[in-house]
């Protein structure tokens, strides 16, 4: 699992709780080229939506649209409004709103990784 987040405390946060549930985590607080999200190859790509100058459905958009990446399931969370329609328009796989139910998170990704 690859995440990408700014907020070091989410990171880490979401980083403990999937490695908590056997997953091995990749974190990142910077936004990473398609080509190194290859060569990590995750499972599940978890993704802020606003990372600092970068926009997470951009990457997103990259791993959707790459031979070498678009089977990664791609999750997109934010607390921007209309992160329905945004995740839409990247092929994201799923989206989750901030603040999220722990729980909520953790069944959703599980169930990505299947």
């Amino acid at each position: 699992m690859l995440v990408i987040e700014n907020d070091i405390d989410t990171l880490e946060m979401v980083g403990a709780i999937f490695e908590d549930c056997g997953f091995t985590v990749v974190l990142s607080q910077t936004e990473m080229p398609v080509e190194q999200i290859a060569e990590v190859n995750p499972d599940v790509l978890i993704v802020d939506y606003l990372l600092s100058g970068y926009l997470g459905s951009n990457i997103c958009l990259d791993v959707k649209t790459n031979c070498k990446t678009n089977h990664i399931q791609v999750l997109l969370f934010s607390a921007s409004h209309d992160l329905g329609e945004i995740a839409k328009n990247c092929h994201a796989d799923g989206y989750l709103e901030k603040p999220f139910d722990l729980n909520q998170i953790v069944d959703l990704v599980t169930e990505m990784a299947l």
